[in-house]
């Protein structure tokens, strides 16, 4: 028979230039998105699975507005619990973007203010939290389309505002070396 055991410390690292301690395993909240772009997920185990994620000691959850259902779910299930975990999420996304049926992939990415605002609002009211802590730009777009959109200065109005604290890129190749020299980011997705 299963017999609960208590659950070992895990390792914790810096995240990036953030100055909090983050444990090195985090939670990808993706897989939560629901039908139709993954598996359905009820409700209940939804919130079985992220209230497991924290009582093992998990402290990083990492979202998007791309991830369907999964900012639903974890502002249902552990917004209640939301001074246990560091919660990034994305901007970038479209944020009233729907998936048409069989679409398994995030929609299109715009990077102008009232895109970024909206969407970072949208994710604010879906987790129940008055703020992100790590804000990762979606889908690595390149420098000059973030100095076209004017998406750093819209980020950090943001912060001023207390929505969001700390700046990141999901970002890959060719356009993460850009990004870094940037100087802008306090965290990588990679």
């Amino acid at each position: 028979p299963y017999q609960e055991t208590a659950m070992p410390d895990l390792t914790k690292r810096t995240l990036g230039r953030t100055g909090v301690e983050v444990t090195t395993l985090g939670y990808g909240a993706m897989e939560l998105r629901g039908a139709p772009r993954g598996r359905d997920v009820s409700d209940e185990d939804a919130g079985r699975i992220l209230n497991a994620v924290l009582d093992s000691g998990i402290n990083l959850i990492d979202t998007s507005i791309d991830y369907g259902m999964s900012e639903e779910f974890i502002g249902k299930h552990i917004a209640h619990r939301r001074d246990e975990y560091f919660l990034a999420s994305k901007c970038g996304c479209q944020f009233d973007w729907q998936p048409k049926a069989g679409e398994d992939r995030g929609g299109p990415h715009i990077y102008t203010k009232d895109n970024i605002v909206a969407g970072i609002n949208q994710s604010l009211t879906r987790l129940k939290t008055d703020h992100l802590d790590l804000v990762q730009i979606h889908a690595t777009p390149s420098k000059a389309v973030l100095e076209e959109n004017g998406t750093i200065e819209t980020l950090k109005e943001l912060q001023q505002e207390g929505k969001v604290r700390f700046l990141g890129m999901s970002g890959t190749l060719p356009n993460i070396h850009g990004h870094i020299a940037m100087g802008v980011f306090d965290a990588f997705q990679i």
